[in-house]
C-alpha cells in the first residue's frame, strides 16, 4: 500500500506542504474504506477546483483499477471509472450529492441531520451548575452585604419614621459568557450533530467553521432541538468539506462585534484540529483568542485516544495557548467534559 500512496503522489506531484498535510493527516486519521480514503486525499490536495476531474482520474486508476481515459470528459458529466475484472478493488463513484464542486478552499453543502433520541436536560442541568462565575458589575439588594443600601434604608425609615434596620447590597455572582467554536469540516462528520445538540442545550454564542465563518446562535434559540438542527441546516454552507481552521479564527478575531464575544468568556473549540492551511495563521489567532478568552479549551474527538498526542503542526503549535486539550465525541463524552470544567 505504501508504494502505491507514493506512486499516487508522485503523479499528483502536490506541493510539499499540502503531501505533508495529506501523510499527517492519514497517519492520525486512517481511513476505514477507499471513500474515507479519497475524501482524505481530496480535501489535503486539492488545491483548485479545476483540478478536481483530473484529480478524480488519477484516484481512479491508482486505487480504484480505473484505466487511463483519453476522451475528454462533458461539462459536468461525473467520473465513473470501471472496477478491475479481478474485483479486487470498487472504483469510486462519485454522484449528485457528493460535493464534486468543493475544494478546500470553498464549499457550498448543506447538511440534513436525522431526529435525537437522546435526553438532554441532564446535560442542560450540568452546563448551568459547571460554567464559571464572575461577579457582577452591578450591585443588586442583598440580605447582607459590603455596603448599604441607602435608598431602601431610608424609604423604609419613611413608614416608620425611624430607622429600624440597614439594607445591603451586594455584587451576586453571574456565569460567565460561554463562546462555542464548531468544526463542521468532512473529517467531524460523526461528531457534528451531536456537537450542535451540545450548543442548543448550552445556548451560547455559537459559530460553526469550515471552510466560511458562520455565526448559528439565532438558529439554535428555539423551544426544539430538532428544529433548531434545521434551522443550521439551511444556515451552514460548508458542511462536510475542509478545513480552514487558521483564517475561520482570524477572520473572528477581525470582526469586532464578533471578537467582543470572546472577552472574558469561557471558550470551547470542538475540532479535530487538523489544519490544511498556514499553521503559523492558525497558532496566532488561537495565541489572540486565548488573550481575550477567560479560559480556552480544546475539545477533539481524537482526544478520546489515550494514545494521542498533539504531534501535527498546527496542534503543536498552539499547545501552549490552550487551557486544557481533552476528548469529546459525542453527546456523554461531552456531558463528562462539562462536569470537569
Amino acid at each position: 500500500m505504501t508504494a502505491v500512496l507514493d506512486g499516487f503522489l508522485d503523479a499528483w506531484s502536490p506541493i510539499p506542504e499540502k503531501r505533508i498535510d495529506f501523510l499527517t493527516a492519514l497517519r492520525d486519521n486512517p481511513p476505514a474504506d477507499i471513500t474515507r480514503l479519497y475524501w482524505l486525499a481530496r480535501v489535503t490536495l486539492v488545491t483548485r477546483v479545476d483540478d478536481l476531474p483530473a484529480f478524480d482520474v488519477l484516484f481512479a486508476q491508482w486505487f480504484a483499477g480505473a484505466p487511463p481515459q483519453h476522451e475528454s470528459q462533458e461539462e459536468g458529466e461525473e467520473q465513473a471509472p470501471r472496477p478491475k475484472a479481478d474485483g479486487e478493488l470498487h472504483p469510486v463513484q462519485l454522484s449528485e450529492g457528493t460535493g464534486r464542486s468543493a475544494s478546500v478552499h470553498d464549499l457550498a453543502n448543506r447538511r440534513t441531520y436525522d431526529p435525537t433520541a437522546e435526553d438532554l436536560a441532564a446535560l442542560r442541568k450540568a452546563i448551568r451548575e459547571h460554567l464559571p462565575t464572575i461577579r457582577s458589575r452591578r450591585h443588586r439588594p442583598a440580605r447582607s452585604g459590603p455596603q448599604i443600601d441607602l435608598r431602601r434604608t431610608l424609604r423604609a425609615a419613611t413608614r416608620t419614621g425611624e430607622i429600624t434596620h440597614l439594607a445591603r447590597r451586594d455584587r451576586p455572582q453571574r456565569t460567565r459568557p460561554l463562546l462555542l467554536l464548531i468544526d463542521v469540516s468532512g473529517s467531524l462528520r460523526p461528531q457534528v450533530p451531536d456537537y450542535l445538540r451540545f450548543a442548543w442545550a448550552a445556548q451560547a454564542e455559537t459559530f460553526t467553521f469550515g471552510t466560511r465563518l458562520t455565526r448559528i446562535t439565532k438558529q439554535l434559540r428555539t423551544r426544539d432541538v430538532d428544529h433548531a438542527l434545521a434551522n443550521v441546516s439551511e444556515t451552514v454552507e460548508d458542511a462536510d468539506g475542509g478545513t480552514r481552521i487558521g483564517p475561520a479564527l482570524q477572520e473572528f478575531l477581525d470582526t469586532p462585534r464578533y471578537a467582543d464575544r470572546a472577552r472574558g468568556a469561557l471558550t470551547i473549540v470542538l475540532s479535530d484540529g487538523l489544519e490544511r492551511g498556514d499553521p503559523a495563521v492558525m497558532a496566532h489567532a488561537v495565541q489572540r483568542l486565548s488573550r481575550l478568552s477567560h479560559r480556552l479549551l480544546w475539545w477533539t474527538p481524537l482526544g478520546l485516544d489515550p494514545n494521542y498526542r498533539p504531534v501535527t503542526r498546527a496542534m503543536a503549535a498552539i499547545q501552549d495557548d490552550i487551557d486544557a486539550l481533552a476528548g469529546a465525541r459525542d453527546l456523554p463524552s461531552l456531558l463528562e467534559q462539562v462536569q470537569r470544567i
